[in-house]
């Protein structure tokens, strides 16, 4: 067992004893691990505000591919993203990401495109680069993607004519011909929106707006589709407190 050397995203932490915390974290080189960090909460520590949910962190630790159990030693920020932790929404919305990771990511197997993604979304959130929703629907399509799910948006999934509007059934999207009872129905703003969200680069997606009734719709889309696709993802606690607020902005 030698020290080693990762980046990683924190998504969660959980007290172990009066002094040590259990860190979930997603990392580079390691994939999904939990560490102890022995000590880390008493009060000479300085280490414990790395420790924290969202945080992109350097760390070194002793890493074991035998443990389930990795042994913390140190950490730094490898981006502090101080403008999501002054915004209600942007905090909830991260939460929301780190949470999906958590959910749908197993087993310590590294996949660089997928922590490279996670960063990159986070960092975007952060700085204000574009409609927050549609960042983080970018970030939901694209781990569909990555994790073989991806949802045709282009053709009707029993006659394969082209969509113009979309129904959601079953797990898959249906033309208005071939689905009578739609669970979700996406009119042709949405699927449109959708596909410009698959195809476009992160780095222009401040080009995008988004309408309400749009919003509404994809929302409870991804949501459904999520929901059907991803055993053991009835609900993500984050997305609900987001709904909550989506009024407000």
């Amino acid at each position: 067992m030698g020290l080693k050397s990762t980046s990683g995203i924190v998504l969660k932490t959980f007290s172990y004893g009066d002094t040590s915390k259990i860190i979930r974290c997603y990392t580079r080189d390691f994939g999904k691990i939990s560490l102890i960090a022995k000590g880390v909460k008493t009060s000479k520590n300085l280490q414990i505000g790395y420790l924290e949910p969202i945080n992109c962190i350097s760390i070194d630790l002793y890493y074991n591919s035998k443990r389930q159990l990795q042994i913390f030693s140190k950490a730094e920020f490898d981006h502090p993203f101080l403008s999501i932790k002054n915004s209600i929404k942007k905090l909830i919305y991260s939460f929301a990401v780190v949470e999906l990771i958590d959910k749908t990511v197993s087993g310590e197997e590294s996949h660089l495109q997928l922590f490279n993604l996670t960063k990159d979304i986070l960092s975007a959130i952060n700085d204000n680069r574009g409609k927050i929703n549609i960042i983080f629907w970018f970030f939901q399509l694209k781990l569909l993607n990555l994790l073989g799910f991806k949802p045709n948006l282009s053709n009707c999934s029993n006659c394969q004519n082209s969509l113009i509007t979309a129904n959601f059934f079953s797990g898959e999207l249906f033309c208005d011909k071939c689905s009578t009872i739609p669970q979700i129905k996406l009119n042709k703003n949405s699927l449109n929106m959708l596909k410009s969200i698959n195809k476009i680069k992160i780095e222009n997606m401040s080009k995008l707006n988004i309408h309400s009734i749009e919003r509404k719709e994809i929302g409870e889309f991804l949501k459904q589709y999520y929901s059907y696709h991803i055993d053991g993802l009835r609900e993500i606690k984050s997305l609900r407190v987001m709904e909550s607020i989506l009024n407000k902005y």
